[in-house]
């Protein structure tokens, strides 16, 4: 594939999925195991953490 038909797909991907981005991640975090990799990552960067830490110990 050359360079403009890759541009072509991801351009025609992000219109088909940007609408429906809630119902995507909420079928995504349903699943246990994705949502626990999810909450690992997202809580092994340290700004992430602080925030949650002080929201959650005020």
């Amino acid at each position: 594939m050359n360079g403009w038909t890759k541009w072509l797909i991801m351009g025609s991907l992000i219109l088909l999925l940007l609408p429906n981005r809630y119902r995507i991640l909420n079928l995504l975090l349903g699943n246990f195991f994705i949502r626990r990799f999810a909450v690992q990552g997202a809580m092994s960067i340290p700004a992430i953490r602080s925030k949650f830490i002080q929201s959650t110990f005020r």
